[in-house]
């Protein structure tokens, strides 16, 4: 086993979930030494081996005098070939699905897994169906409406450490409806996807932010009747407010954040007041970073279309908010 110098150990003994920083000649020399490997960025981060943590571990107890650092994390055992593929795979995927035959995933010819690898990430821990914070021990596939897999936090640790891919939790962005919606010809009874049936100016704004924020797969938007809609869900025009008896409750809004798993992932609402009110009570982490009325939202919209410092810093304040205010 290769010795590590104290340079060399004090490094990967201040990683991040295996993902290590120093001078380039000592990350050079762990290159080397197969201990680390490059991240494909060009920021000078690389991240720890399965060799590159057995030495660090050799090098503390043979130098418990000199070991400062914290305690060494915990590796997780490697998951069989199909398991430890599922997990990886889920973790470069925008949404974290662990996809099976029965996702749109198997549909749109993507990589998905059979079930006795779906049912062998879950009993690890890795992936579990939502909702979720609300369940106790192991839930059985199916057991919830649709059943699909996500990724937990430890999925993500595992992806991190035994694969070397950069996950952090999903990254969502939820956009409030429009008055102004397309209308169905005659010869399209299935309605529009959601993401087609609005049109109105502001609408359209929160949607080109939302585009630049997140991947496609991870905008809702909140309907004042419908509630919490995937943009490829097909819906009919309609004609309700949030003021109106049958306008989408706060409970139901609840249900349909707990089904989209929102305690794990970070969130930013785009709209105004009256919907994010609707969304903070079972979302407390939400972002609103939107101020003023509809015109300084659409120029604040349009900066962060621009901007990608803007978007940086708005994700980074949400995953803050995630830390201090506690999912319910």
């Amino acid at each position: 086993m290769t010795d590590l110098s104290p340079t060399g150990a004090r490094i990967l003994a201040a990683n991040e979930n295996g993902m290590v920083h120093g001078h380039p000649a000592a990350l050079a020399k762990l290159v080397g030494d197969d201990l680390v490997v490059p991240q494909s960025d060009e920021g000078g981060t690389h991240w720890m081996t399965e060799e590159g943590w057995a030495a660090l571990e050799a090098w503390r107890q043979a130098h418990p005098e000199r070991t400062t650092g914290p305690e060494l994390p915990t590796i997780p055992p490697k998951l069989p070939a199909k398991q430890h593929e599922a997990v990886l795979t889920a973790a470069q995927r925008a949404d974290q699905l662990v996809a099976g035959r029965d996702d749109r995933a198997y549909w749109k010819g993507e990589p998905w897994f059979n079930g006795r690898t779906l049912d062998g990430v879950r009993r690890a821990g890795y992936a579990a169906p939502y909702p979720q914070p609300w369940h106790a021990g192991l839930i059985e596939r199916g057991e919830t409406a649709g059943g699909p897999l996500h990724l937990t936090p430890a999925g993500r640790t595992y992806a991190r450490v035994r694969g070397n891919v950069t996950v952090d939790r999903r990254k969502v962005v939820i956009i409030a409806c429009g008055d102004e919606k397309k209308p169905i010809p005659d010869a399209r009874r299935q309605g529009w996807p959601a993401g087609e049936l609005y049109i109105g100016r502001y609408h359209r704004s929160l949607r080109l932010a939302a585009d630049a924020l997140t991947h496609s797969d991870l905008i809702l938007i909140l309907s004042a009747f419908h509630g919490l809609v995937p943009l490829d869900r097909d819906l009919h025009p309609y004609d309700v407010t949030l003021n109106d008896e049958r306008a989408v409750t706060e409970k139901k809004v609840a249900e349909h954040t707990g089904a989209a798993g929102l305690f794990d992932a970070d969130v930013i609402f785009l709209g105004g007041k009256d919907y994010a009110d609707l969304v903070r009570p079972s979302v407390p982490h939400l972002l609103t970073p939107l101020t003023g009325g509809m015109g300084e939202h659409r120029g604040q919209c349009k900066r962060a279309r621009e901007d990608s410092a803007l978007r940086e810093a708005w994700w980074a304040a949400a995953a803050e908010l995630h830390e201090t205010q506690p999912a319910k």
